[in-house]
């Protein structure tokens, strides 16, 4: 009994101690593309330095929203002062004990001031500013979503070239294998003086193998190059390991006309609300500037209290003791500035940018639809050049094993396994390239037209699974 229960302990034991390891070697996660993307915007420093700038535009409007409330202004001071006596009255005299000319001790004395200030009517100086500020917080927030267009683009061409060197990588070992199968029947028959084959066959056998070589190790760094920036991206560290689909995407054509697109693009795209919100914004500085040559009225309430031990109290409303007093009242009063090209100068400044963002958004008006149209005709391009590419490669394939077929039956030649061969591996290298093209014009046309916006409100958070860690 004690032997079954010492060996079960050791096997339990050991279970235990290589958990760990098994856990280690564990098939890292697959991520899709929105799963990479939701990653990627939730780490962008970029996005979040976005959001930061959103941010200091709604404290620099609660700023402005400040002024519409009273303002408290407290000084306190401190200091010596001379020290005087109430005067009194010797018969028909005044007699002042401590005259003003004349020095009689001096001490300490403390005066308190305060004012608190109510704007009552300013012309617009703070309404106009409260809206302009309004106004930018949503350039602002326009602009945390331009920022993630870009991201979103830069995570789809990562992906995309990554999904295409793995794919490469897999036509590597496919041309290996035929390659290994030709160069397996040219030495057999090689051996035995077939007149099907030829001693430069093997040369040019060699010559092909060099060549998917070179592609091999493009294929090879391309895919630790883009696969290090999707980590990057997504703020993965060294030990943290994920894989893509093995295939790009199917093409289907651009859904809607150009036209459509275009329209698409006038509506969502981040770049002109910033410049509609800030062409109202900047006119709103234009009549807040002007708005500050006129007066602003306000109420408010003044008092003082002052003391000093070396000076006697006087009573007498006529005399303003400023080391000895005690006041508060309401008041309600007009500022006017005036000044002689300053508030001029401020306005014209308003105005000039102003100007330039107008032309900035009729440059707008002109480029983006240009863009629209450019990567538009990208992904129909693809799209065609896709399907037809196909079509190619797959009948190139088909040729090639036919080539084998008839040259195992004695019926063809080796060169028509090597011309098969070429027009296989050019057909199936271009139709990877088109759907690459595809797929890489169309998160572009997205970008282009700000259709990600809708698909990210649309989208429900694609919850990636953990990461893997490597030992």
């Amino acid at each position: 009994m004690s032997y079954w229960v010492r060996f079960g302990g050791m096997f339990l034991a050991l279970i235990i101690l290589l958990a760990p390891w098994g856990l280690g070697a564990a098939e890292a996660p697959q991520l899709t593309l929105p799963q990479l993307i939701t990653l990627a915007l939730e780490f962008s420093p970029e996005v979040k330095a976005s959001k930061s700038e959103v941010r200091f535009a709604q404290e620099q409007q609660n700023e402005v929203k400040g002024y519409y409330f009273p303002q408290l202004d407290v000084t306190g001071l401190t200091g010596v002062t001379p020290n005087a006596r109430r005067p009194y009255v010797n018969g028909r005299n005044i007699i002042y004990p401590d005259p003003s000319n004349r020095l009689h001790g001096v001490n300490i004395f403390g005066r308190l001031e305060a004012a608190l200030v109510q704007p009552l009517y300013t012309f617009g100086k703070i309404a106009y500013r409260d809206r302009a500020a309004a106004k930018n917080v949503q350039v602002k927030e326009a602009g945390v979503e331009a920022k993630r267009g870009e991201v979103i683009l830069r995570v789809a061409e990562a992906y995309y070239g990554l999904v295409l060197a793995e794919q490469g990588k897999d036509a590597v070992k496919e041309a290996r294998t035929y390659l290994h199968d030709t160069r397996e029947r040219i030495t057999r028959l090689l051996a035995i003086n077939s007149p099907s084959v030829k001693e430069s066959d093997k040369y040019r056998l060699a010559m092909y193998e060099g060549g998917l070589e070179k592609f091999a190790a493009q294929t090879e760094e391309g895919a630790k190059v883009a696969y290090q920036a999707l980590k990057a991206m997504v703020g993965y560290g060294p030990g943290q390991e994920f894989r893509v689909p093995p295939e790009l995407p199917n093409p289907s054509a651009a859904s809607g006309t150009l036209d459509q697109q275009i329209r698409t693009a006038l509506e969502l795209r981040p770049e002109f609300t910033q410049l509609k919100e800030g062409l109202v914004a900047r006119q709103l500085l234009v009549d807040a500037a002007r708005a500050d040559q006129y007066p602003s009225f306000f109420a408010a309430v003044t008092a003082a209290v002052a003391g000093a031990p070396g000076r006697d109290q006087n009573y007498d409303p006529w005399i303003y003791d400023y080391f000895n007093q005690a006041y508060a009242f309401p008041v309600v009063g007009v500022k006017w500035h005036f000044d002689f090209g300053i508030t001029k100068a401020k306005i014209r400044q308003a105005q000039a940018e102003l100007s330039q963002l107008k032309h900035t958004e009729r440059s707008a008006m002109m480029g983006i639809p240009v863009e629209v149209a450019q990567a538009y005709g990208k992904v129909q391009e693809n799209y065609k050049a896709s399907l037809g590419l196909e079509k190619a490669y797959v009948n190139a394939r088909r040729w090639l094993i036919t080539s084998f077929s008839n040259f195992d039956m004695g019926l063809g030649k080796m060169e028509d396994i090597f011309q098969a061969f070429e027009r296989y591996g050019t057909f199936r290298g271009d139709y990877l390239l088109a759907l690459y093209n595809y797929n890489l014009a169309t998160a572009q046309l997205d970008k282009a037209t700000g259709a990600y916006r809708r698909q990210l409100a649309a989208a429900t958070p694609a919850k990636a699974p953990a990461p893997t860690k490597t030992k």
